[in-house]
């Protein structure tokens, strides 16, 4: 309903329940489930043997996602590139409105153009794209940002086929649990916990028991949150949140759609993910050789080199190819960013669920600060904002890690003592 019939009543309701179900949930319990894996035959073992193992299998795990993000990429770029009105034999109408004479006119003509340079200035892109100066006007530069109706209709049909083909591979390649182990596997849990001195914890009220886990989870997370280790490690969650919400909002508006048009959104964001895959299995066999600390030194060059030169460049019809250059390196950022986030909560959280819940709502927080200021700064105020969040959260994790590293020696002398 938000993408056909686009009002505030759709809308709102569309993102909260977009972010309480796809964000809160799924990203948080995926990033548990990969630590446990990681280091199930691990559990008396301390230090790098539980980092590299932590390393190698969210790299892999990024790079799973990265391929389903490649793949579905592709689809949207076929079918932006391809599938349009005029193929389908439907008309384009825009209304415009002359408020001063109260004269409404209805004119044939595309919403949308592959050829952005006969639309637009497309000097005016990239770092000079300032949203404020169109965003609440008809300006002609709007109609690079719409696709075609029928490009609408497509995309939403494959994407619940998608979703109904996944529901329908799980539901044949997954064995079933049956209840009564499921629940005799729940008992056995909770009488392994129970206290010689204390009643079984299947004594005490389920509500009770339900509730002190929750009030305790929530404790531990401001605990954490609150600590020196936790704020000087959260702009790493919140750079994350600012990286993939600046590659997704404003690299693919203001570069790619402002440039080349919006049917190429979907092979740029292929390019981005297909460089993120790549990196992320990288870093999976690689980071055991040179460690957590060189990945945020490296991150933090390759970064400052990037946006220095998306910022420096003005786009011409003939240099419009650097656009896939930059998706392809926005790639790297976006794999380094995203492992270093999963590297840290594994490192630093002593409570893992609760740093991988901080890790997403931080990220989540920062997503929210790119989307509430896309229109009211000039992606070159953006792009100066991300070189010093970038510089400010390396320096504040070397001194995280720094802290982390030496509570860990204090600790192994104490337990050798």
């Amino acid at each position: 309903m938000a993408n056909f019939y686009p009002r505030w009543f759709t809308m709102y309701p569309t993102a909260a329940l977009t972010g309480l179900t796809s964000s809160s949930f799924t990203w948080s319990a995926s990033a548990v489930i990969v630590h446990k894996v990681a280091t199930a035959d691990l559990k008396n073992k301390i230090g790098k043997q539980v980092d590299i193992a932590t390393q190698k299998y969210f790299g892999i795990y990024l790079g799973i996602v990265a391929f389903g993000q490649i793949f579905s990429n592709g689809v949207t770029g076929l079918i932006l590139e391809f599938v349009n009105d005029d193929l389908l034999g439907l008309n384009h109408k825009t209304v415009e409105t002359d408020f001063d004479i109260n004269l409404t006119l209805t004119t044939q003509a595309p919403q949308y153009k592959t050829t952005n340079s006969s639309v637009i200035d497309i000097s005016q892109c990239a770092a000079r794209d300032c949203p404020a100066e169109y965003a609440y006007s008809d300006s002609t530069k709007l109609d690079v940002f719409i696709p075609d109706d029928s490009s609408r209709y497509v995309l939403l049909g494959w994407y619940l086929f998608m979703q109904l083909g996944a529901v329908l591979l799980h539901s044949i390649a997954m064995d079933s649990i049956p209840v009564d182990n499921y629940r005799k596997n729940i008992i056995a849990n909770k009488n392994e916990e129970e206290s010689p001195t204390r009643k079984p914890l299947l004594d005490k009220p389920k509500e009770e028991n339900d509730c002190s886990a929750l009030f305790a989870s929530i404790k531990i997370f401001i605990l954490h949150l609150t600590s020196l280790q936790g704020i000087l490690s959260a702009p790493v969650y919140l750079l994350y949140g600012l990286t993939i919400s600046f590659i997704w909002s404003e690299f693919s508006r203001a570069y790619v759609s402002c440039v080349v048009g919006i049917s190429q959104v979907g092979l740029t964001s292929a390019l981005v993910d297909l460089l993120s895959l790549t990196v992320s299995m990288i870093i999976s066999k690689c980071a055991s050789n040179f460690g957590r600390f060189y990945i945020f030194i490296f991150g933090m060059c390759y970064d400052i080199a990037l946006y220095v030169a998306t910022l420096f460049w003005v786009p011409t019809p003939s240099t419009s190819y650097l656009v896939y250059i930059f998706a392809s390196l926005f790639g790297v950022t976006h794999a380094v960013r995203r492992n270093t986030q999963y590297l840290t909560t594994s490192a630093l959280c002593p409570d893992k669920d609760v740093g991988f819940t901080i890790q997403n709502v931080l990220g989540g927080i920062g997503l929210m600060m790119t989307y509430a200021w896309t229109t009211a700064f000039c992606v070159y105020v953006k792009i100066y904002i991300m070189i010093g969040s970038v510089v400010v959260t390396t320096v504040l994790w070397v001194f995280s890690n720094r802290i982390h590293h030496k509570k860990k020696l204090t600790d192994n002398s104490k337990n050798q003592s």
